[in-house]
């Protein structure tokens, strides 16, 4: 059997490297395709992506040479776009789809609130790394006593709360047609009712996974979370 492509798409001002360990535990029946948002990793010459619409507009075509059916599996930043990327699939007739979001470490769209205000993308460095931890994802220390580490990743959070903010101003309530499978750590910043919000955006089957640790639980507990994977996704095959 041909392995089930998954896309894999990373969370504010990070990049695809957060899913090695998960890639790692993942089975042979899967093929894990993770992508670099613009200005990191392999895209890092690339200026970052500041609005919904041109992110997906990347992503849609980055996906371009997938045949048939994938799953996406979007962290924090990337369950927006996981799921703005489904919906816009779903308008055009004949092309490939999504048939999971495993939508991780966010709220649901709908009632969302952004921790910070629109003049917060204006203000220092500093006020951006404490937006970025009262989240739950704190800098590491070794890139904030790195000055020019610690200006890139001010500069590359910036433009994602950007992007956050012109995914949750103009598209929270799109529903896509694919399963939403939510997880999220059982330390994370989110509420039951947050995670619960995301039934509002699938016209499918949505369930929710809650896992030991923070906001990064995938670095510590990578195998549980790949059986979910592989499980619901081993479903969707039959």
């Amino acid at each position: 059997m041909t392995p089930f492509p998954l896309i894999l798409l990373h969370h504010a001002g990070g990049s695809a490297k957060v899913f090695d360990a998960l890639i790692a535990a993942l089975p042979p029946q899967i093929q894990p395709i993770a992508l670099d948002l613009p200005g990191r990793g392999r895209s890092w010459r690339e200026a970052p992506a500041t609005t919904a619409d041109d992110a997906v507009d990347r992503l849609a075509r980055q996906i371009g040479r997938i045949d048939g059916e994938f799953a996406v599996f979007g962290h924090s930043l990337g369950a927006y776009l996981g799921l703005a990327l489904a919906s816009r699939l779903e308008e055009t007739e004949g092309g490939v789809r999504c048939s999971t979001l495993f939508a991780s470490a966010n709220s649901g769209p709908v009632g969302a609130v952004l921790p910070f205000e629109g003049s917060a993308l204006l203000t220092d460095d500093e006020e951006i790394f404490r937006i970025t931890a009262a989240s739950g994802g704190a800098v590491p220390r070794q890139i904030l006593e790195h000055p020019q580490l610690r200006t890139r990743a001010a500069n590359l959070l910036r433009a994602d709360f950007a992007l956050s903010a012109s995914f949750l101003g103009k598209q929270r309530r799109i529903v896509t047609e694919a399963d939403i499978v939510v997880c999220c750590g059982s330390d994370d910043v989110f509420s039951a009712q947050q995670l619960e919000q995301w039934r509002l955006n699938s016209t499918s089957r949505t369930e929710i996974h809650r896992f030991p640790g923070g906001h990064f639980y995938l670095e510590q507990d990578a195998g549980e979370v790949a059986a979910v994977i592989a499980d619901h996704l081993a479903a969707v095959r039959r």
